[in-house]
């Protein structure tokens, strides 16, 4: 493949697109209003010897995007693998990119990868876990600063205040700092742009937290393990799967990080808590929560740990 045209030197900026629709409200008659909907296009990744990866996504920080999403399928160990980024004007959605030693990655491939799926490219989830080492432990933070930062991640999202159809990640530092913050239809893009702009920035990952505003299942999980990240917050749930692997590449794993309360499924060891953790008999789910009487009747706050026993049997969800 040779590479396209000239270097990146701006990112596209539509994420929302304007509609006509037919708004009902209770039993009055259907309004005829305009309303945005969040930009899912496909943006066609080309890495020089390797092959072409079309991912649907929102079109902005595409070139983040790409650093980010050739770094998680493995292809990249820093950015400094990254030799060029291009683009062509009459080709905007498509960004090519050359890294360092592509040939090791054998036969090219042409795949499509929905907004849904952060896996799709992977034939053997196995190998992938054994391949990442797992994570040190240098990580600590207060209890206060997981839900002072997922509080924090709402007015940062822009797009979903436009359309209340993105997902959210940012990548933050032991003291809270942002350190790159993305937003994407799909879950796994809008971490890949962080990712990447924290590469194209030559910002250190190792050692830092992320904070999602989606569910993290197992890909999830796989990107933060890559690029060294110890902490993952969710503001929603996380899989059985998405625990297994936590603990698998040693990653404190936390969900419903939201109303002063802290779901902590994996390594606690990382949240210095205010009050001493309650755990349930039967659970491995630490409920870390600054209300000392307990969850509110009827709120399930804890799910029960489940140990994947892989061995390539599970199927990935997408």
């Amino acid at each position: 493949m040779a590479m396209l045209g000239k270097p990146i030197h701006h990112e596209s900026l539509r994420v929302a697109d304007c509609v006509d629709i037919f708004r009902v409200r209770g039993a009055a008659c259907a309004e005829r209003v305009a309303d945005r909907v969040i930009v899912e296009e496909p943006v066609t990744i080309m890495v020089d010897r390797v092959g072409s990866f079309t991912v649907m996504c929102t079109p902005s920080d595409l070139e983040a995007l790409a650093v980010g999403f050739v770094y998680s399928e493995g292809m990249i160990h820093s950015a400094d693998d990254v030799l060029a980024i291009c683009a062509k004007d009459d080709l905007p959605n498509v960004i090519g990119i050359e890294i360092r030693e592509p040939t090791q990655f054998g036969i090219a491939r042409n795949l499509v990868v929905a907004s849904s799926c952060g896996l799709c490219g992977v034939r053997n989830i196995q190998k992938m876990l054994s391949d990442v080492p797992a994570c040190p432990h240098s990580l600590q933070v207060p209890q206060q600063l997981l839900l002072d930062i997922a509080e924090n991640l709402r007015p940062m999202q822009t797009t979903f205040a436009l359309t209340g159809s993105s997902h959210a990640a940012a990548l933050f530092d032991r003291d809270g700092a942002i350190l790159a913050f993305a937003e994407d239809i799909g879950r796994h893009n809008a971490l890949d742009k962080a990712i990447g702009k924290c590469l194209l920035m030559r910002q250190a990952t190792t050692g830092c937290g992320v904070v999602l505003s989606g569910r993290v299942s197992l890909e999830m999980i796989a990107k933060a393990a890559r690029a060294g990240v110890e902490l993952v917050v969710a503001i929603s749930g996380v899989s059985s799967y998405a625990i297994a692997a936590a603990q698998r590449w040693n990653i404190t794993l936390c969900g419903f990080v939201r109303n002063d309360r802290i779901n902590i499924y994996t390594d606690p060891t990382r949240v210095r808590l205010t009050n001493k953790p309650r755990k349930k008999r039967g659970h491995s789910t630490f409920l870390a929560t600054g209300n000392p009487g307990g969850p509110t009747t009827g709120e399930k706050v804890e799910c029960p740990l489940f140990l994947a026993s892989n061995n390539g049997r599970h199927a990935h969800a997408g």
